[in-house]
C-alpha cells in the first residue's frame, strides 16, 4: 500500500499560486502572450455565431443551431482549447523543469504538448459521459433533493479529476505515469487540490466584477466591446496560470520531479 502523503493546506496552495503569478509576471507575460492571442483570435472568428447561440439559449426553447453557426463555434472552441493547453503545458514545464523547460515565447511545441492535448480531450469526453450517467437519477428526485444531488455529483467528479491530475501533469513534463499510479500518489490530496483550484478563481471573479463596474461606468464597454473581451481573456489566462501553479505545486509534493 502506498503511504498516504501529508495533505497540502488549501489556502497555502492558493496563496503560493498567486505569489508565483506576481513574482514570475515577466515569464507569465512571455508564455501567456501567444495563447492569449490564439484564444482572442478564435473568439473574433466565432463572435457572431456565439452571439446567435447565446440569444437562442436565452429563449429557453431547444432548437437546432442555424446553418453556418456550428462551424465557427467549433473553431472558436478548438482555438480556446489549444490556447489553454499550450499555456498550461509551458507553465507546468517552466515551474517543474526550470526555464529551459519552456524557452522563448512558448512556441516550441513538442510531443508533451501533443500528449497533453489529447489527454485533455479524453478527460473531457470521459467526464461528460460520467456526468450524463450520474445525472440521470436526479430527474426522479424532488427539486430540492435534485439540487443537492447535482452538487454532490459535481463535487465527486471534481475530486476524481484532481486525483488524476498527476497523470495529466506527467504528460506535460515528459514523466508519464499510469492512471493507477496517479490515483495512488494523490491519495489524501484529491479534495485539497480540487478546492484549491476552485478558490484560486475567487480573486479573479471579484476583480472581473469590479473591473466590469468601472468599465461600464466610464462607458468603455460600449465604446470598445472587443477591447473589453480582450481584457477578459487576459484575466482568464492569468487565472489558468494560477491553476497550473497549483497543479505544479501539488505534483512536486505528491510525486517529485526527476531531473
Amino acid at each position: 500500500m502506498v503511504p498516504r502523503r501529508q495533505t497540502i493546506p488549501v489556502f497555502l496552495q492558493v496563496k503560493t499560486a498567486l505569489q508565483i503569478l506576481w513574482q514570475q509576471r515577466d515569464d507569465a507575460l512571455r508564455l501567456g502572450l501567444i495563447p492569449t492571442l490564439i484564444g482572442f483570435g478564435g473568439f473574433l472568428y466565432g463572435q457572431e455565431a456565439l452571439v446567435v447561440m447565446y440569444n437562442l439559449m436565452l429563449t429557453g426553447i431547444p432548437v437546432e443551431p442555424p446553418p453556418g453557426v456550428a462551424g465557427p463555434i467549433f473553431v472558436a472552441g478548438l482555438a480556446s482549447l489549444v490556447a489553454t493547453c499550450l499555456l498550461m503545458v509551458n507553465w507546468l514545464r517552466f515551474l517543474l523543469l526550470g526555464p529551459m523547460g519552456a524557452v522563448g515565447i512558448g512556441l516550441s511545441i513538442g510531443a508533451p504538448h501533443v500528449r497533453f492535448f489529447f489527454t485533455v480531450i479524453g478527460f473531457v469526453l470521459a467526464t461528460t459521459i460520467l456526468l450524463m450517467v450520474l445525472m440521470q437519477p436526479m430527474v426522479l428526485l424532488p427539486p430540492a433533493l435534485a439540487t443537492i444531488g447535482v452538487l454532490v455529483v459535481i463535487a465527486m467528479v471534481l475530486i476524481l479529476l484532481a486525483r488524476l491530475a498527476p497523470f495529466l501533469v506527467g504528460k506535460a513534463i515528459g514523466q508519464s505515469m499510469s492512471l493507477k499510479q496517479s490515483w495512488n500518489v494523490s491519495r489524501g490530496n484529491g479534495a485539497s487540490v480540487a478546492v484549491s483550484l476552485i478558490l484560486v478563481q475567487v480573486p479573479f471573479m471579484i476583480g472581473f466584477t469590479l473591473l466590469e463596474m468601472v468599465l461600464r461606468a466610464i462607458g468603455f464597454m460600449d465604446l470598445a466591446p472587443i477591447g473589453t473581451v480582450f481584457i477578459g481573456i487576459i484575466g482568464q489566462f492569468a487565472m489558468l496560470i494560477c491553476q497550473a501553479s497549483i497543479l505544479a505545486t501539488a505534483y512536486r509534493h505528491m510525486v517529485g520531479v526527476r531531473v
